[in-house]
């Protein structure tokens, strides 16, 4: 996957001015699903099952509810007929909460609107790759509010990104599927990140430039690592980022501790930790005759993980001394 050589100087210098001018550092973000390299572990942060856990509050709404026919108007995935496999396809835990009688004391009263649209489910499997991207439309009084999304496959037992505020959030709206599209990554293993971005009708092929972290603290690193390329199947863009590691990121280990998302391990002694930076790069949607549709700076997070940590960069409890 890697970026076609006529857009490659264009994002380079984009990314370039982009850091001339400044980064802006973005709020701590908080953890997330747990890998299948790490699942069987010891999980040492409180990182709650996406299942079960509940939000504290709803993410901003980012736009007016639309019906059926806009949005399946929107996604072709969406218009062929449903088969047994899209009604297999893995739902989180959330979409019960949001169901229930006890939802208005867990969430707030616009999550509890929030209904699955079972019929408008979907599962993509990318070919050739092992994936599974499932897209869970779901309704808020009558009309289309959102599309929540799930990944599984090899090194994802499960991921998941939707309307709550756990792991990655996809707030309500469709607004983000227009002009950005709905992004979902993941820790592969040491180095690899893998993700999908589901895309609206028209778009062929997703670029995303060179990767540069939005926190220069943590980083020495000046040059930006590459970025990828992927075709697009079914409105579902698989990719992969590579060279994710504290050695080639150039990262300050004193920063570290503020982004530790996850580890396995004993209790008080890691074997391996994983930290949750935010990065952004230019993207850009190529439609089938290599022409650019779309051109957007987006922001997401990005997995380093790293075996036996150094000390300091993980918050041990308190109970472990000075191990972390």
């Amino acid at each position: 996957m890697t970026l076609l050589p006529e857009y490659r100087a264009q994002l380079y210098g984009a990314a370039e001015r982009r850091a001339r001018r400044g980064a802006v550092g973005l709020p701590r973000l908080w953890p997330v699903a747990i890998s299948t390299a790490v699942a069987a572990a010891v999980v040492v942060v409180a990182v709650a099952a996406l299942s079960h856990r509940h939000p504290v509050s709803a993410p901003t709404h980012s736009g007016p509810a639309v019906s059926t026919s806009q949005f399946t108007g929107m996604l072709g995935v969406m218009r062929r007929p449903q088969t047994q496999a899209d009604r297999r396809t893995w739902v989180p835990g959330f979409f019960h909460t949001f169901a229930s009688k006890a939802c208005r004391a867990a969430s707030t009263p616009f999550q509890c609107t929030l209904r699955l649209d079972r019929p408008l489910i979907r599962e993509v499997a990318v070919p050739r790759s092992g994936y599974r991207v499932g897209l869970l439309p779901y309704t808020s009084e009558g009309k289309i509010a959102g599309v929540a999304v799930t990944l599984r496959g090899p090194g994802i037992n499960y991921r998941a990104a939707g309307p709550w505020i756990d792991s990655t959030t996809i707030p309500p709206g469709l607004s983000a599927l227009r002009s950005k599209g709905l992004m979902l990554s993941a820790y592969i293993a040491q180095g690899i990140n893998r993700g999908v971005i589901v895309v609206p009708d028209g778009v062929a092929r997703v670029v995303l430039g060179p990767v540069r972290l939005t926190e220069r603290s943590v980083t020495r690193r000046i040059a930006p690592t590459a970025g990828a390329s992927a075709e697009v199947h079914d409105n579902v863009a698989l990719f992969q980022l590579n060279g994710l590691t504290m050695e080639n990121l150039k990262l300050r280990a004193a920063s570290l501790h503020q982004f530790f998302s996850q580890g396995s391990g004993g209790e008080c002694r890691l074997t391996l930790a994983i930290y949750r930076l935010v990065a952004e790069t230019h993207m850009l949607w190529l439609a089938p005759d290599g022409k650019v549709v779309n051109h957007a700076l987006i922001r997401f997070p990005v997995y380093v993980g790293t075996r036996h940590p150094p000390p300091g960069t993980v918050p041990f409890p308190s109970r472990c001394g000075a191990t972390g």
